[in-house]
């Protein structure tokens, strides 16, 4: 008996038996439900709720290989916004998703319900105290706040190999690190709530000497 018996056939595509697993849903396969797209515009506006199938599939998916087709695609501007979609998730039972770059590689900037992108209009920094801290919005790249924190002779603590995409939120959200990854240096850190208030934490993610191990 040959150590090897070759069979070309199992290499040949087959035809697939059914409806490709990774397909829109059927509740999907319109856009967004009628009455989740009506709410969510009364409260935000049309040009912040994303409902058409194209974008639905095309926030599907990030860098793994996972696939999650959301109900509905946000586009917060203001934290109002952030407070307004999770207080709608809250009060009709529906659970929501934050994405920035979408550079995860483990699906965490997906969801099938409510997709919020807080990438686009959460850009920009503040030096402080000659680098030595420094105020960025969630959807700052880690590359363009170390390209501000070089001037001062710092880097960000993390060191995700994706820096040049990922942002700062995504990195806080996932607890990333890298290879080069730096001890956590928080100053303060403000998560928003659908209520009114703020609850000031005393730890941000940091800078840290461009020497430092």
């Amino acid at each position: 008996m040959p150590l090897l018996d070759p069979k070309p056939g199992a290499l040949r595509p087959h035809p697939a038996d059914g409806p490709s697993v990774d397909r829109v849903p059927d509740d999907r396969a319109s856009g967004t439900p009628d009455g989740l797209r009506d709410a969510l515009v009364a409260e935000l506006g049309p040009e912040k709720v994303l409902h058409r199938i194209s974008d639905l599939v095309r926030y599907a998916s990030d860098a793994s290989p996972y696939r999650l087709v959301p109900r509905v695609v946000v586009i917060a501007e203001t934290t109002a916004d952030v407070a307004a979609v999770l207080r709608h998730a809250r009060d009709n039972g529906r659970h929501v998703v934050f994405r920035a770059a979408g550079t995860s590689l483990n699906g965490q900037a997906q969801g099938d319900d409510i997709l919020v992108d807080v990438r686009r209009h959460w850009t920009g920094l503040e030096m402080l105290d000659d680098g030595v801290r420094a105020r960025i919005k969630p959807g700052t790249t880690i590359g363009r706040a170390n390209i501000s924190l070089s001037r001062h002779g710092r880097l960000m603590g993390p060191d995700p190999a994706s820096s040049l995409a990922c942002t700062v939120g995504g990195v806080v959200a996932n607890n990333a690190s890298g290879s080069e990854g730096a001890a956590a240096h928080r100053a303060g850190a403000e998560p928003r709530v659908p209520r009114p208030g703020l609850f000031p934490a005393r730890r941000t993610s940091g800078t840290s000497g461009t020497t430092a191990a």
